[in-house]
């Protein structure tokens, strides 16, 4: 598409015809360039980014840390063309304006925003940089572009997870082994909470527990009866009792019954 807009530029100088005017069109009509995700960093500060929302949190507030008022905020993780995924939060004036918007699964462009460093305590993507959009931000949905996947894992064997030192993020492809019933009570905040744990084991001949929470947790016993092959997106893992224990955050995948090659392969 460079090659078309130089060409235009060149010979627009020189003629007025309509061999002119139709370059000028195919260069308008060319696609955009957009900037790779996994590209984005501190040292870039114009971009606008393609991506689909493959997971959205909940609106929540926050106390402003001047005490003045209440601010809020949500996230969503975007993936693009290229296989890059990133977590964009969106504060304030900018989180009222697109949360009933971003719905997950649609695509979207995204410039005016800044880059910083992950905060590995919430971000469970793999990119070392996070977004933060604030009243600034210039976001538009976009037709769906099938070149986009709707979630991508990046699968580690249980045995490599016991190997990583804790806390870490991971995502994992096992069979769930066994169950226990759903867990409701509440946090010393004061907070209700439920959680489901469940025990998954994959071809490595490891197995992990892994706490599942909110929604997720209340899903019905049978969705888990019959030793299924299930892939999560996003655990967190830490030490527990001398060996690693997960947690699947808010912000993490669930999937049930996955076709993708590793789920095949701890089947066999």
């Amino acid at each position: 598409s460079s090659l078309r807009v130089r060409l235009f530029l060149v010979r627009s100088a020189s003629c007025a015809d309509a061999s002119c005017l139709n370059t000028m069109t195919v260069a308008e009509q060319a696609p955009a360039a957009f900037f790779p995700i996994r590209e984005l960093s501190t040292y870039q500060t114009k971009w606008t980014i393609k991506g689909r929302v493959t997971n959205k949190a909940p609106l929540r507030t926050f106390k402003n840390r001047s005490g003045n008022g209440e601010g809020k905020v949500f996230h969503v993780e975007l993936l693009d063309a290229e296989g890059g995924e990133i977590r964009a939060s969106f504060f304030n004036d900018a989180a009222g304006e697109w949360f009933d918007k971003m719905e997950a699964g649609k695509c979207f462009t995204l410039s005016k925003g800044s880059v910083r460093i992950a905060n590995r305590q919430y971000n469970t993507c793999k990119h070392r940089y996070e977004l933060v959009f604030d009243k600034l931000a210039q976001v538009e949905e976009v037709q769906d572009d099938a070149k986009i996947g709707a979630v991508q894992f990046n699968i580690e064997d249980l045995r490599a997870v016991q190997q990583k030192t804790p806390p870490c993020s991971v995502d994992i492809c096992g069979i769930v082994t066994s169950f226990e019933p759903l867990h409701a009570f509440t946090s010393q905040a004061g907070k209700d909470l439920v959680k489901r744990v469940l025990t998954i084991a994959d071809d490595s001949a490891v197995s992990m527990q892994v706490t599942l929470w909110g929604e997720r947790a209340k899903k019905d016993d049978k969705e888990f009866e019959g030793n299924p092959v299930v892939a999560m997106k996003g655990v967190f893992v830490k030490e527990w009792q001398g060996g690693r224990a997960g947690s699947l955050l808010e912000s993490g995948h669930l999937t049930l019954q996955p076709t993708m090659p590793e789920a095949q392969k701890v089947k066999d």
